[in-house]
């Protein structure tokens, strides 16, 4: 294995940030930056660096000594990850688990844009925070020594999910490090966090990459209309990388096909057009490009997610006030939030076109 062949190569600088810090001896980093660039999945590659027994000269895991072999194998004793169980999928899982309930996953939205997973059967209302009882097991992960004699390493994220007690529990341990321990946190939104955690780690900012680069990247990868898929996930390469957001090319063009109607779009259309299926997340999304791009323009701006559609907005332009279209956004970010378990998906698709017309009958007059 050569050195960072596990990385993508924008994530090799933050990857030396890392090995920097740990060689002088920093016992906490945050890793912070946009959803869906490989933040966790640096935390991870150095979380397997650092408890290889063997690693090469540049410091990265050998994949074939007994702790890569455990660590691979999902039951290595001196590493621990912690998620919301909304994100149960990235703990690390034995590779021959003993029912089979645990081998069965699949892919969905994991309410952050980034396009998490979710398992197929957990609970409808998995939580999304970090909660105290999680983080007072580390103390007994933390408080013995550890079984491979090398370092133990807590991988956590996303830190701003960690509820007020979860964090204060962690708070005691980011302050008295216990020997040998090494945390690495991850946040998509580092604002969200809280500030004394904050305070008590190295902070480690990895940034989106330049768009060639990932463009690059996902074509390496064999991924089709990766500029599209790149300019849609906000120059996230991961995010852009994975397999769709559940809304797929017809189902797009068509909400597209009504948004395009602006203030003749009918009651009746939208129900003729909506798929009986629909992701709601996804197709929210959708509406919050399309909305972003009609404010830019009418700022002044250009279009970033639709450049074939000038046309379109200069039409609504004439109905469409651009505190109007804010109101709107207001309401998709508000639906957004419990998008993930609707009752009614296709309902609340249609309720959310409603009221994009409804939006421009009010802002006509004045347009």
């Amino acid at each position: 294995m050569t050195a960072d062949s596990t990385l993508a190569p924008w994530l090799h600088a933050a990857h030396a940030t890392l090995v920097a810090l740990r060689a002088r001896g920093a016992h906490a980093a945050l890793l912070h930056g946009p959803a869906g660039i490989g933040k966790w999945e640096l935390a991870m590659a150095f979380a397997r660096d650092v408890l290889c027994e063997t690693p090469d000269a540049h410091g990265r895991a050998c994949g074939a000594c007994p702790s890569c072999r455990l660590e691979a194998a999902g039951n290595h004793p001196d590493l621990r990850v912690v998620v919301p169980d909304a994100l149960a999928f990235r703990r690390p899982a034995p590779a021959e688990p003993q029912d089979e309930e645990a081998t069965t996953r699949e892919r969905g939205d994991g309410g952050d844009g980034s396009g998490a997973e979710v398992e197929r059967g957990a609970t409808a209302k998995a939580s999304r925070e970090i909660k105290i009882e999680a983080v007072r097991n580390l103390a007994a992960f933390t408080g013995v020594s550890t079984h491979r004699g090398g370092l133990r390493v807590v991988v956590l994220g996303p830190a701003e999910a960690l509820n007020a007690a979860a964090a204060n529990a962690l708070l005691k341990g980011l302050e008295e490090p216990p020997p040998q321990s090494l945390f690495l946190l991850v946040s998509d939104h580092f604002d969200w966090c809280l500030p004394t955690i904050v305070s008590r780690c190295a902070l480690v900012r990895v940034a989106v990459p330049p768009r060639q680069a990932a463009l690059n990247w996902l074509l390496a990868q064999g991924i089709p209309d990766a500029g599209q898929r790149l300019t849609e996930a906000g120059g996230a390469p991961l995010a852009a990388a994975r397999d769709g957001d559940g809304l797929d090319a017809d189902a797009a063009e068509t909400l597209r096909g009504l948004l395009r109607l602006g203030p003749a779009l009918r009651a009746a259309q939208i129900a003729a057009q909506i798929p009986r299926t629909i992701p709601v997340a996804a197709s929210i999304a959708l509406f919050q490009r399309w909305t972003w791009d009609f404010l830019s323009v009418r700022l002044g701006g250009h279009l970033r997610y639709h450049p074939e559609e000038a046309a379109s907005f200069a039409a609504l332009a004439q109905a469409w006030r651009p505190d109007a279209a804010v109101s709107w956004l207001d309401r998709l970010r508000d639906a957004r939030a419990t998008a993930d378990h609707p009752l009614n998906a296709r309902a609340v698709v249609e309720g959310l076109l409603l009221a994009y017309r409804n939006s421009m009958a009010e802002g006509r007059a004045d347009a």
